[in-house]
């Protein structure tokens, strides 16, 4: 069991890295290719509009062919999507190509990258609920929260390492990894035979249950997403800093807040009584009060507790959905819900950015005012579908 929950972990780690590993390279990468910062949104945009179109089909083909080949299909498939991908990118940087085909063919290596990476968690996801019984299905999604908080942290901490010997360094250790990760799941993961037979059940995001833990994930990770995309704009404005100044601060500010999310869902790990309900329920309490920091705060100090908060409450939320949107569908659909999560996860990427950069526009404060506002109808909701009771059982035991 040690060894299928550290694959696992392992799994989904490497995929968010490799997702992560390109964020910080891309726009200097952009610059130095003569590109426009509208190709570089393009680029992110359509890659994340694969992963939300692919997330599901993954799920549903886990569910019918077994977790570990999809896996393994997943890395191999990033594998070549990833060298594809820094090939290009050479190819730009050494003028062997440019113009029109050079942004199609970064496009296409983009969407490619975007298209197997849910491969992975998808699968992951859908595994642990396979070896995890209703009473530990939290602390066994906590360990696959714990596992994309560190990929969040790690992933531009290694860009930025490798970015010193050369701003493609960090690409080519993005094709590395998926071989690595591939390693350890032939080694590791022991064969899993489908979950069915037959053509799978499919879930549907509307279907009575999964809805609301949909609709939690996409809360929160329209609140990562934001804070990631407009953050680094807002302090500059709200504490007149350097470029260089705001770099610092939102680097540190986001590592703050993976740190706090990675010990939450550690400590959540070890204590794994508390139900996806009030998991939610207190994550949404932490995020709203964070989002009200960052509105009224007027130091550097208000800001760092706004983003130690945050990181707690994302903390909890996260494996919050995830448990609940599993133990709301039967073991034939797992793959399936997984899919599903994945798909949110994308979404988030493809519209928080558009509505966030569209709000600071209008007001610098609108994005972290709506995102309050998004997940205090969620929570909201949450209580009004749930009997009252599930606000009272933190310890409980049983399914909500």
């Amino acid at each position: 069991m040690a060894r299928v929950r550290f694959s696992i972990f392992f799994s989904v780690f490497v995929a968010m890295v490799g997702l992560m590993i390109i964020a910080p390279v891309m726009p200097p990468l952009i610059r130095e290719l003569g590109l426009s910062e509208t190709h570089s949104g393009l680029i992110i945009s359509l890659g994340s509009v694969a992963m939300a179109a692919m997330a599901p089909v993954w799920g549903g083909l886990s569910d019918a062919k077994g977790r570990k080949p999809v896996i393994v299909i997943g890395f191999l498939g990033m594998f070549v999507s990833y060298v594809l991908f820094t090939f290009t990118m050479y190819a730009g940087l050494t003028r062997l190509i440019s113009g029109g085909l050079l942004v199609v063919l970064l496009i296409v290596a983009r969407a490619l990258v975007g298209l197997f990476i849910p491969a992975v968690p998808s699968s992951a996801q859908a595994y642990m609920a396979d070896v995890t019984d209703e009473k530990g299905r939290s602390a066994g999604m906590a360990l696959i929260g714990a596992a994309n908080g560190m990929g969040l942290v790690l992933g531009p901490a290694i860009a930025g390492a490798f970015a010193l010997i050369g701003l493609i360094w960090p690409l080519y250790i993005g094709a590395l990894l998926p071989i690595v990760a591939l390693v350890f799941v032939l080694l590791l993961v022991p064969a899993h035979k489908p979950v069915i037979q037959a053509k799978p059940p499919k879930v549907s995001p509307f279907q009575k249950g999964v809805r609301l833990y949909l609709f939690a994930g996409l809360a929160t990770m329209l609140s990562i997403v934001t804070l990631q995309v407009v953050g680094g704009f807002y302090f500059q404005d709200q504490l007149s800093l350097t470029t260089q100044e705001t770099a610092r601060m939102i680097s540190f500010g986001l590592m703050l807040s993976g740190v706090a999310m990675i010990v939450t869902q550690g400590l959540q790990m070890k204590k794994p009584k508390w139900q996806p309900t009030p998991l939610i329920l207190v994550g949404s309490l932490l995020l709203i009060i964070s989002m009200a920091l960052f509105l009224f705060a007027v130091g550097f100090v208000g800001f760092y507790a706004a983003f130690f908060l945050f990181g707690i409450g994302a903390g909890l939320m996260m494996p919050g959905f995830m448990a609940g949107a599993s133990l709301a569908v039967a073991r034939e659909q797992q793959g399936g819900v997984a899919g599903l999560v994945g798909s949110v996860q994308g979404i988030s990427a493809v519209i928080a950015p558009i509505l966030s950069t569209s709000l600071y526009r209008l007001d610098k404060q609108l994005p972290f005012a709506v995102v309050a506002g998004v997940v205090l109808l969620m929570a909201i909701t949450l209580l009004s579908v749930k009997n009252k009771p599930a606000r009272s059982q933190l310890f409980t035991n049983k399914k909500d």
